[in-house]
Protein backbone atom coordinates (compact mmCIF):
# COMPACT_ATOMS: atom_id res chain seq x y z
CA UNK A 1 0.00 0.00 0.00
CA UNK A 2 1.21 3.55 -0.61
CA UNK A 3 1.16 6.11 1.37
CA UNK A 4 -1.47 8.65 1.02
CA UNK A 5 0.71 11.51 0.41
CA UNK A 6 2.37 9.78 -2.69
CA UNK A 7 -1.25 9.56 -4.43
CA UNK A 8 -3.89 11.68 -5.27
CA UNK A 9 -6.99 12.34 -3.30
CA UNK A 10 -10.56 13.28 -4.03
CA UNK A 11 -13.94 12.67 -2.56
CA UNK A 12 -16.87 10.88 -4.49
CA UNK A 13 -20.42 10.74 -3.92
CA UNK A 14 -21.02 6.78 -2.71
CA UNK A 15 -24.38 6.48 -2.07
CA UNK A 16 -25.87 9.60 -0.39
CA UNK A 17 -22.31 9.94 1.50
CA UNK A 18 -18.85 11.28 0.45
CA UNK A 19 -16.09 9.47 0.49
CA UNK A 20 -12.44 10.17 0.64
CA UNK A 21 -10.38 7.72 -1.62
CA UNK A 22 -6.92 7.58 -2.63
CA UNK A 23 -5.24 6.67 -5.80
CA UNK A 24 -8.35 7.19 -8.13
CA UNK A 25 -6.57 9.71 -10.57
CA UNK A 26 -3.73 7.12 -11.09
CA UNK A 27 -5.84 3.88 -11.34
CA UNK A 28 -7.98 6.01 -13.90
CA UNK A 29 -4.97 7.16 -16.16
CA UNK A 30 -3.96 3.84 -16.27
CA UNK A 31 -6.99 2.87 -17.79
CA UNK A 32 -7.46 5.51 -19.99
CA UNK A 33 -3.74 5.22 -21.48
CA UNK A 34 -5.06 0.86 -22.32
CA UNK A 35 -8.08 2.45 -23.70
CA UNK A 36 -10.73 1.07 -21.53
CA UNK A 37 -14.10 1.80 -22.16
CA UNK A 38 -16.15 3.07 -19.09
CA UNK A 39 -18.65 0.83 -19.32
CA UNK A 40 -19.98 -1.95 -16.90
CA UNK A 41 -17.73 -4.59 -17.60
CA UNK A 42 -14.77 -2.25 -16.21
CA UNK A 43 -16.35 -2.73 -12.83
CA UNK A 44 -14.64 -5.55 -11.09
CA UNK A 45 -11.65 -3.79 -12.24
CA UNK A 46 -12.24 -0.18 -10.45
CA UNK A 47 -12.94 -2.29 -7.60
CA UNK A 48 -9.79 -3.87 -7.36
CA UNK A 49 -7.80 -0.97 -8.12
CA UNK A 50 -9.11 1.10 -5.46
CA UNK A 51 -9.44 -1.27 -2.78
CA UNK A 52 -5.30 -1.60 -3.02
CA UNK A 53 -4.99 1.81 -1.35
CA UNK A 54 -9.23 2.20 -0.11
CA UNK A 55 -11.32 0.14 2.23
CA UNK A 56 -14.67 -0.84 0.99
CA UNK A 57 -16.74 -2.54 2.85
CA UNK A 58 -18.39 -5.19 0.74
CA UNK A 59 -22.14 -4.18 2.17
CA UNK A 60 -21.64 -0.89 0.17
CA UNK A 61 -19.81 -2.63 -3.12
CA UNK A 62 -22.75 -2.16 -5.28
CA UNK A 63 -22.80 1.75 -4.18
CA UNK A 64 -18.83 2.22 -4.23
CA UNK A 65 -18.93 0.02 -7.97
CA UNK A 66 -21.43 3.06 -9.22
CA UNK A 67 -19.46 5.63 -7.75
CA UNK A 68 -16.34 4.64 -9.36
CA UNK A 69 -17.87 4.10 -13.21
CA UNK A 70 -19.29 7.68 -12.95
CA UNK A 71 -16.08 9.49 -11.69
CA UNK A 72 -14.41 7.51 -14.17
CA UNK A 73 -16.91 8.49 -17.00
CA UNK A 74 -16.40 12.11 -16.35
CA UNK A 75 -12.52 11.24 -16.25
CA UNK A 76 -12.63 9.59 -19.51
CA UNK A 77 -15.01 12.50 -21.16
CA UNK A 78 -12.69 15.40 -19.33
CA UNK A 79 -9.87 13.52 -21.70
CA UNK A 80 -11.74 12.71 -24.66
CA UNK A 81 -12.83 16.23 -24.45
CA UNK A 82 -8.74 17.47 -24.45
CA UNK A 83 -9.24 18.45 -20.53
CA UNK A 84 -7.07 16.18 -18.73
CA UNK A 85 -7.94 18.35 -15.79
CA UNK A 86 -10.39 17.43 -12.87
CA UNK A 87 -12.86 20.30 -11.37
CA UNK A 88 -11.21 22.58 -9.43
CA UNK A 89 -13.71 23.70 -6.32
CA UNK A 90 -11.10 26.13 -5.15
CA UNK A 91 -9.81 26.34 -1.53
CA UNK A 92 -11.16 27.46 1.75
CA UNK A 93 -8.63 29.12 3.86
CA UNK A 94 -5.92 27.78 2.23
CA UNK A 95 -6.96 24.12 1.86
CA UNK A 96 -8.58 22.36 -0.94
CA UNK A 97 -12.12 22.63 -0.76
CA UNK A 98 -11.98 18.44 -1.53
CA UNK A 99 -10.36 17.85 1.84
CA UNK A 100 -13.06 19.77 3.79
CA UNK A 101 -15.72 17.31 4.92
CA UNK A 102 -18.70 19.81 4.72
CA UNK A 103 -21.11 19.11 2.57
CA UNK A 104 -25.26 18.15 2.68
CA UNK A 105 -26.50 14.47 3.44
CA UNK A 106 -30.17 14.32 1.95
CA UNK A 107 -32.59 11.96 3.28
CA UNK A 108 -34.38 10.39 0.70
CA UNK A 109 -37.31 9.16 3.02
CA UNK A 110 -37.90 12.71 4.62
CA UNK A 111 -37.70 14.72 1.71
CA UNK A 112 -40.61 15.33 -0.55
CA UNK A 113 -39.17 16.50 -3.55
CA UNK A 114 -40.67 20.27 -3.19
CA UNK A 115 -37.39 21.84 -5.07
CA UNK A 116 -36.95 24.32 -2.31
CA UNK A 117 -33.34 23.62 -1.67
CA UNK A 118 -32.74 23.08 -5.26
CA UNK A 119 -33.93 27.00 -6.18
CA UNK A 120 -32.73 28.56 -2.73
CA UNK A 121 -28.78 26.93 -3.70
CA UNK A 122 -26.96 29.56 -5.76
CA UNK A 123 -24.14 27.09 -5.78
CA UNK A 124 -26.15 24.43 -7.64
CA UNK A 125 -25.53 21.94 -5.21
CA UNK A 126 -28.84 20.23 -5.47
CA UNK A 127 -30.26 19.41 -8.45
CA UNK A 128 -33.65 17.58 -10.06
CA UNK A 129 -33.13 13.72 -11.37
CA UNK A 130 -33.54 13.74 -15.63
CA UNK A 131 -36.65 12.38 -15.08
CA UNK A 132 -37.59 15.54 -12.29
CA UNK A 133 -39.30 13.03 -10.04
CA UNK A 134 -36.46 13.46 -7.47
CA UNK A 135 -34.39 15.86 -5.96
CA UNK A 136 -30.72 14.68 -4.84
CA UNK A 137 -26.68 16.21 -3.92
CA UNK A 138 -25.35 17.08 -7.47
CA UNK A 139 -22.17 18.74 -6.73
CA UNK A 140 -21.90 18.15 -2.92
CA UNK A 141 -18.64 20.25 -3.14
CA UNK A 142 -19.57 23.19 -4.15
CA UNK A 143 -21.35 23.72 -1.30
CA UNK A 144 -19.80 26.57 0.28
CA UNK A 145 -18.27 26.02 3.60
CA UNK A 146 -20.31 26.49 6.77
CA UNK A 147 -23.18 27.46 4.97
CA UNK A 148 -26.26 25.14 6.40
CA UNK A 149 -29.23 27.43 5.03
CA UNK A 150 -30.65 24.73 2.36
CA UNK A 151 -31.34 22.38 5.80
CA UNK A 152 -32.94 25.35 7.52
CA UNK A 153 -35.19 26.00 4.77
CA UNK A 154 -35.94 22.75 4.05
CA UNK A 155 -39.83 21.87 5.28
CA UNK A 156 -38.97 18.13 5.79
CA UNK A 157 -36.14 18.60 7.51
CA UNK A 158 -34.47 16.19 5.16
CA UNK A 159 -31.16 17.86 4.72
CA UNK A 160 -28.42 17.25 7.25
CA UNK A 161 -24.88 18.67 7.78
CA UNK A 162 -21.92 17.20 9.89
CA UNK A 163 -21.27 19.42 13.30
CA UNK A 164 -19.58 22.87 12.89
CA UNK A 165 -17.09 21.39 14.76
CA UNK A 166 -15.56 19.42 12.14
CA UNK A 167 -14.71 22.81 11.31
CA UNK A 168 -12.38 23.43 14.11
CA UNK A 169 -9.92 21.61 12.71
CA UNK A 170 -9.34 24.02 9.83
CA UNK A 171 -9.80 27.35 11.67
CA UNK A 172 -6.40 27.28 13.74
Amino acid sequence: MAYPGELSYRQILVGRFMSGMIGLDEIFAELYEAGRAPDEALVPELLAGARKDNYIPVVAEADYAAALLREYRKYNEQRESGCACRTDYGTWRGILREQIPWYPTLYEHLCDDCGKCVSFCSEKVFAFTEDDQSVYVASPLKCQVGCAECARICPPKAIAFPPRTVLQAFWG
